[in-house]
């Protein structure tokens, strides 16, 4: 990846997403705690945890340096007084020097409301104010139907289902459906990417 760095911090409507810091640990781990039902199906981590609390601040450490070093940009999303983490997502820079993908989780008490969307699409705008980036992926079980959701709700096109090329958390083979969005896709929706994103800094 070039030089380019996305923000630290971005503010939505509902959300404070912000890089993962040192002292974050005991929300993270709060927050996992809590949804490991809800997270073991889709997430392999989730079934190593629940993990003790140095290790999830050591965790948190990690993720802050990577960011850092621009070799991974993991966020976390909180409520807008960043008292309360909801769930999770990053800009990864694993499908090629062009490209990022998108994940995401949310605490599920907090599903159902638009949220996962809302910090997708304020991602999806981050990585295109990257001159580097010319598109975006979202990758998802096609089982997830409220993961696979998010992209369509947003305007990602299916761009192709890659048969029997991963296994879920508990190694069954399945398949992964690619959503993608190019920078000139992105444009057309408006303001050069998806909508539903206020100010960042």
């Amino acid at each position: 990846m070039s030089s380019a760095m996305p923000p630290v911090v971005i503010r939505t409507a509902r959300l404070l997403i912000r890089s993962w810091q040192p002292g974050d640990g005991p929300l993270l781990k709060q927050a996992i705690d809590a949804n490991l039902a809800h997270l073991r199906p889709w997430m392999p981590w989730a079934l190593d945890e629940p993990s003790p609390p140095d290790v999830v601040e050591a965790r948190v450490q990690q993720f802050a340096d990577r960011f850092a070093r621009g070799e991974d940009w993991i966020y976390a999303l909180f409520a807008p007084d960043g008292r309360q983490v909801l769930g999770g997502s990053g800009l990864h820079p694993r499908i090629g020097p062009s490209g990022l993908e998108i994940g995401y989780w949310l605490d599920a008490a907090h599903t159902g409301r638009g949220l996962a969307s809302e910090a997708t699409a304020a991602l999806t705008c981050a990585a295109f104010d990257l001159p580097q980036v010319d598109h975006v992926e979202i990758r998802c079980d096609p089982q997830n139907l409220a993961s696979a959701a998010v992209p369509r709700r947003l305007g990602f096109r299916l761009a192709e289902v890659l048969v029997a090329d991963t296994v879920t958390p508990t190694g069954e083979v399945r398949d992964t459906m690619v959503w993608r969005i190019s920078r000139d896709e992105a444009a057309a929706l408006g303001d050069g990417a998806p909508p539903a994103v206020s100010g960042r800094r």
